[in-house]
């Protein structure tokens, strides 16, 4: 165990040597699948513990107020279309918010046919599990794309051994553990996601036996694929809104 911990670790700080160790392990795919579980569930556990604790306890009108008024106040700072709103306008969507947050708090106050305290628990537990499970699908798809660019660009891997290569993107995102920290954890959250791709760089052209430049353009080509099929389907829901309306 303590030289599998070591292993994973050390691919972390890129070490050629402990990516042929993962590589040469048996089991590749499943050892993938307890990875990104593992670590999905390990990097969420205190943002669980906080949401816990949000659906256990009442809640709290003037809290929720303060939420919302923020939220609309950095609309007004940062949004150049809500800036130009007349003064009447701003009263009136400044009023709305007496009459939005005392029915956002009947809302919350529903009873259940459970207890607070244990839907509130099935509630955190499930979001927590439900991260786990669409980080192993966008990890499945999104490898699966990789593979067939990787094919294309000349290298080769068996696609269970591929997405056990590249489970190891998964390790800097512990990082996200700290993502509750006021300030510095979105900051580290930030870090650990960018530290991720060039994992997953790494992890691609070990898996394929690509150079460092193909792997890059393996990674990157599907996501750029994705975007400009959403910009594109998205022109077209705009047209047709603006043909419909």
């Amino acid at each position: 165990m303590t030289d599998l911990l070591g292993t994973l670790l050390r691919t972390a700080i890129l070490d050629d040597a402990a990516y042929q160790e993962w590589r040469e392990r048996p089991n590749l795919f499943l050892r993938g699948i307890v990875l990104i579980l593992l670590v999905t569930l390990l990097a969420g556990i205190i943002s669980f513990g906080v949401n816990l604790f949000q659906r256990v306890t009442a809640p709290d009108a003037a809290e929720i107020e303060r939420a919302v008024r923020q939220g609309f106040e950095e609309s007004f700072r940062y949004n150049p279309a809500w800036q130009e709103m007349d003064p009447e306008a701003r009263w009136m969507v400044e009023r709305t918010i007496d009459t939005f947050v005392p029915m956002i708090v009947d809302i919350a106050s529903v009873e259940t046919p459970l207890p607070r305290g244990i839907a509130g628990f099935l509630e955190a537990l499930g979001g927590w599990l439900t991260r786990a499970l669409t980080a192993i699908g966008g990890w499945l798809f999104y490898g699966a794309l990789v593979l067939i660019f990787v094919n294309l660009l000349g290298g080769s891997a068996k696609l269970p051994d591929f997405l056990g290569m590249v489970a190891l993107y998964s390790i800097p995102a512990l990082l996200g553990l700290l993502r509750p920290v006021p300030c510095l954890g979105g900051l580290l959250a930030f870090a650990g996601m960018i530290w991720s791709i060039v994992v997953y760089i790494k992890a691609v052209s070990v898996a394929s036996d690509l150079d460092a430049g193909r792997a890059i353009l393996a990674t990157i080509a599907p996501l750029a694929i994705l975007s400009l099929l959403a910009f594109v389907l998205t022109l077209l829901w705009l047209s047709w809104l603006v043909i419909v309306f």
